[in-house]
């Protein structure tokens, strides 16, 4: 009964964003994959996305929607007014609260989550992410009516001793195999010192090209030797990358007060960066059911709902690290202030 019931949560997380071939044996079926099941599951996925896009492009201006469906993102430079952008930064860096850190390679992340509770202390960062612009953009983008969890984010880089990898992140990689959104509000500027966001322009279409590499990967991912692969978060190497795109990758070396929005199904990485470095912005995510026909309602409540939900997961995530012996993926860290690093340029930026 217990294999029976294991078969049935596989079998239903088919219709859901799960991806990881790994944990799911019937996601990761070579014959399955080879009649087509992930393949499917991308075109599905895509097609349902743009449906409820549709549904949400009125009021959102048109070179945005078509920058965004051919390109993969929007990018709008001097974003904010710039009084209103310089309070936004005083703001964030006056903030005291819990901070919590993920280590990846020679990276460490720092974030803040924007809860509602955190949003009313800081009205300036509320105002910018309640604007009614910006949320349209974010459903269309998101092809779902509810608004993405945000967080204030600095990525600091690290000089890596000779057995630290590298951070995975700088790796070209796909998220998933559906689409999802990613933005960054730049809240400094970004160079080849502090990392860039890369991005292949036009990766985010499952054209003819795209579907037969995801086929070909489908039929090797439960067993490859890179665990995000692995886990359906498939790395692509820089010959692929130009295949599948239709430009080189671009690196986003922009000003302060630029706004990002990303389709991450489209290939990206984060940027190199120097040691001692560090990138802040606003940054946040929406994901969801890949296969709904409607957009939702976006209540407020479930706006609010979905910080709950993420706090309680990293509550019980500390809990069971610590009976452990070890800190969470994302734990807590005693610094309760976002602070920037400053790094020298190396001899070779200069130049």
């Amino acid at each position: 009964m217990k294999g029976l019931a294991r078969y049935l949560v596989w079998g239903g997380e088919l219709f859901t964003g799960t991806k990881s071939f790994k944990a799911n044996p019937i996601l990761g079926s070579r014959r399955l994959n080879r009649y087509g099941l992930h393949a499917a599951r991308v075109w599905l996925a895509y097609a349902m996305t743009r449906l409820r896009m549709a549904m949400l492009a009125p009021g959102v201006p048109k070179a945005d929607r078509k920058q965004f469906t051919t390109q993969g993102y929007v990018l709008k430079e001097n974003y904010l007014p710039q009084a209103q952008f310089a309070a936004l930064v005083q703001a964030i860096e006056r903030f005291d609260g819990e901070i919590r850190e993920c280590c990846q390679g020679d990276a460490r992340t720092h974030r803040v989550l924007l809860s509602p509770e955190v949003m009313q202390a800081l009205p300036e960062v509320k105002a910018v992410l309640e604007a009614p612009e910006l949320k349209r953009l974010f459903r269309y983008c998101a092809g779902h009516a509810r608004l993405p969890i945000c967080h204030i984010e600095n990525v600091l880089n690290d000089a890596a001793p000779a057995n630290v990898r590298r951070d995975p992140q700088k790796n070209l990689h796909i998220d998933t195999f559906q689409p999802t959104m990613k933005f960054w509000l730049y809240l400094e500027e970004v160079s080849e010192i502090n990392g860039p966001f890369i991005y292949v322009p036009g990766s985010n279409r499952p054209h003819r090209e795209r579907l037969k590499w995801e086929y070909a990967m489908s039929l090797q991912a439960r067993a490859h030797a890179d665990h995000y692969t692995a886990s359906g978060s498939f790395r692509v190497g820089e010959e692929e990358a130009l295949m599948l795109g239709n430009a080189p990758p671009r690196a986003f070396k922009v000003k302060a007060n630029t706004l990002l929005i990303a389709n991450t199904f489209g290939i990206h990485a984060r940027g190199q960066a120097t040691p001692g470095s560090s990138r802040l912005a606003l940054w946040g995510m929406s994901r969801t059911n890949p296969f709904l026909p409607l957009p939702g309602l976006g209540f407020g409540y479930f706006n609010r709902l979905q910080y709950r939900v993420l706090q309680n997961m990293r509550k019980r995530d500390d809990e069971k690290a610590a009976a452990r012996g070890t800190l969470s993926s994302w734990h807590r860290i005693e610094q309760t202030r976002i602070t920037a690093q400053r790094a020298k340029p190396a001899d070779d930026t200069l130049k």
